[in-house]
């Protein structure tokens, strides 16, 4: 999976390295406690607080497509999907092809359980980009929240293994926990912490907006 398709995604630990890249150009001592404080509310899931923040930075930054995706981002966790689509579109159009807002709007879809068209939406972009691990855990996981038992089969024997990243366990986790086998399901992403460590969060979120615990 290339690096580049793992900056600010709706998910939080894409969400914290944004913030960090914004940060940097800006040394101001002011302006980084503001973007520690960010990173603090998404973490607590204070997303109020996080919007009001980032409201403030679009003032002064209305125009980059990293700020217009994490308001689009967090609208996105507030369930406010008219407002999620209209930050995603202001970024993508600042950026034309910016991956983060792309692979945004199939969140937008998957989220409200439209997996017919999230999963057409993630194969377009895979068809841009057919190594990128993330993509492939995507479409995976479409198939098998939707019950195409057939078609997550050939996804899941798709996503590489060993990765670069614990697609491939995580994808394997979900198919077990949906075919009632818990204890696996845990064992897999308990294999795939002790190997990525941090690198789970993001895919740890994904279980957590779809009411899965292990």
């Amino acid at each position: 999976m290339k690096i580049s398709h793992l900056i600010p995604l709706l998910l939080s630990q894409c969400l914290f390295a944004a913030l960090a890249e914004l940060s940097t150009p800006d040394p101001e001592e002011a302006s980084l406690a503001l973007m520690d404080s960010i990173v603090a509310d998404f973490r607590s899931e204070a997303y109020d607080s996080a919007l009001t923040k980032l409201i403030e930075i679009e003032k002064e930054k209305p125009y980059d497509p990293d700020v217009l995706n994490l308001l689009g981002s967090v609208y996105m966790k507030k369930k406010d999907f008219v407002s999620a689509t209209k930050y995603f579109d202001l970024s993508l159009n600042k950026k034309p092809g910016f991956f983060p807002a792309a692979f945004n709007y199939g969140e937008l879809l998957f989220i409200q359980k439209k997996y017919t068209e999230a999963r057409r939406y993630y194969q377009m972009l895979a068809s841009q980009d057919p190594v990128n691990e993330l993509l492939q855990f995507k479409l995976a996981l479409c198939d098998i929240e939707a019950g195409d038992d057939v078609r997550a089969k050939n996804s899941l024997n798709n996503i590489k293994y060993p990765g670069d990243s614990p697609a491939w366990y995580y994808a394997q986790a979900i198919w077990e926990y949906r075919h009632s086998n818990p204890k696996k399901a845990k064992a897999y992403t308990a294999t795939a912490k002790s190997i990525f460590a941090e690198k789970t969060l993001l895919f740890d979120e994904t279980f957590s907006n779809l009411g899965i615990k292990l």
